[in-house]
């Protein structure tokens, strides 16, 4: 079983050194040794990330850059699409969820194909919380999901990705919701686990744009026929 712990990271030039370090860390304690890979996704970074992803480079640790920032749909695209594992867990270069998490997540995963990080407890602005919470709450209407929330840390059977068409929006936030629903629409196992949210390690939040939130209801909305007409047409992605 090989994993893969993506990274996508955007302006994360205090934070990224640490958690790529945890990750390691994570990988020897696990004794994962040579079935595991760190992929980090620099999602055009204007604050050096990207060149100090390049020096953290090694057999062990993967880089991609995006020549322009591509926002979450993007980088988390680019994070699903390059991974080379058998499991993808995805999680935040800013420090919010600890790597050490990934031993819990691998536990579950041996009954499920998709196991979804849920915060245990949020500290966030009011505002933030709102546009959180209204995400959350039209996502679930849209795609009939029981899930609290999907804004932190997952395990994916690349598999399943492999097979799926993303047609979300790059800048959007509407992917993970959309993996979701075909996830389930394809029979397969999800679960839920709830993990601990830190502090951020440095750097500035970039999920409370009022921007994203617009783009993001419109392509909700716009998916909610989409995607089902795909899955109830079988549609797989093309190779």
């Amino acid at each position: 079983m090989r994993v893969t712990i993506a990274l996508p990271a955007y302006d994360e030039v205090a934070s990224l050194e640490r958690v790529v370090a945890e990750a390691q860390a994570v990988i020897a304690a696990l004794s994962l040794g040579g079935d595991a890979e760190i992929l980090v996704v620099d999602d055009g970074s204007t604050d050096g990330t990207g060149v100090l992803a390049d020096r953290l480079a090694s057999d062990e640790v993967r880089v991609i850059h995006h020549d322009r920032n591509r926002g979450f749909c993007g980088a988390m695209t680019t994070s699903f699409r390059e991974a080379r594992g058998d499991w993808v867990f995805l999680a935040a270069a800013d420090g919010q969820t600890p790597i050490a998490e990934l031993a819990r997540f691998l536990a579950v995963a041996a009954e499920a194909d998709v196991v979804v990080g849920v915060r245990e407890t949020r500290s966030e602005t009011i505002f933030r919380k709102t546009l959180s919470r209204g995400f959350h709450l039209l996502a679930r209407m849209i795609f009939a999901l029981p899930e609290r929330e999907f804004s932190s840390a997952f395990l994916f059977r690349r598999a399943l990705l492999d097979a799926m068409p993303f047609r979300s929006r790059p800048r959007s936030a509407s992917l993970l919701p959309e993996i979701l629903f075909r996830a389930r629409r394809r029979g397969a196992r999800l679960a839920t686990l709830e993990v601990r949210q830190l502090p951020r390690i440095a750097g500035q939040a970039k999920g409370g744009q009022l921007s994203v939130a617009v783009l993001t209801l419109v392509e909700l909305l716009r998916l909610g026929l989409l995607v089902r007409l795909e899955e109830a047409r079988g549609v797989r992605r093309s190779a």
